[in-house]
């Protein structure tokens, strides 16, 4: 495929970030997309405006959105003759659908995220950790953490005051101390993850100190 860049490719970018063409017209467009960033940049939006459209597929549209959608349709450029076929006139329209519904539901439905980093503690070692929520799920990501001896993994506790600790996953690390769970338990504010050493397998209540405590404040 040339890389010559022209309007045509950047529709073809936008039905291709939707999966709308066939087999062979998407090899060609994958080897332009290569080389072309104007070409990456419009396919990297249409993608994000499909994620944020399935997200969110139940939501009541903005006022006017059919209307605005309508109105770009009706001035997109035919595609070069060579690329024409059934399909492309509706793709087109859904690429175009994507991409306005798409902005408004990021704009208004963005997530959001909210992170608390700890240090740890008894241990001689620079490590750390990180616990991340985002859509109301909460994971927990560490750094540094020491590898542990046979039949010793970490876990997770969620603390609520002055209750006993929830357990929560155990995980391992890799060889930079670096690993990674999902908590499931529900935390709010004031409340704290900590991380122990336990045998394989995990305790029920913890058996060591924690490694290092994150509040969620």
């Amino acid at each position: 495929m040339t890389t010559t860049h022209d309007e045509s490719m950047l529709e073809l970018a936008a039905l291709r970030a939707i999966d709308a063409l066939d087999a062979e017209e998407a090899k060609l467009v994958d080897a332009h997309l290569a080389q072309c960033a104007v070409c990456q940049a419009e396919y990297a939006r249409a993608r994000a405006g499909a994620a944020a459209l399935a997200m969110a597929q139940a939501s009541k549209a903005p006022p006017g959105l059919r209307d605005r959608v309508l109105h770009s349709a009706v001035r997109v450029r035919r595609i070069t003759a060579w690329y024409q076929h059934p399909a492309i006139p509706s793709a087109i329209a859904a690429a175009l659908i994507i991409g306005v519904a798409g902005t408004w539901l990021i704009a208004h439905r963005t997530p959001s995220i909210s992170q608390w980093a700890a240090s740890c503690v008894h241990v001689s070692a620079p490590c750390g950790g990180a616990v991340t929520r985002a859509q109301g799920v909460l994971r927990f990501e560490s750094h540094g953490l020491p590898r542990l001896a046979a039949g010793k993994v970490y876990q997770a506790w969620l603390l609520h005051g002055k209750n006993a600790p929830i357990p929560e996953p155990t995980f391992t690390v890799d060889e930079g101390g670096n690993g990674a769970i999902d908590i499931p338990g529900t935390a709010a504010r004031g409340d704290a993850v900590a991380v122990t050493a336990e045998p394989a397998g995990g305790s029920r209540a913890p058996t060591s100190a924690p490694i290092l405590v994150v509040t969620l404040e």
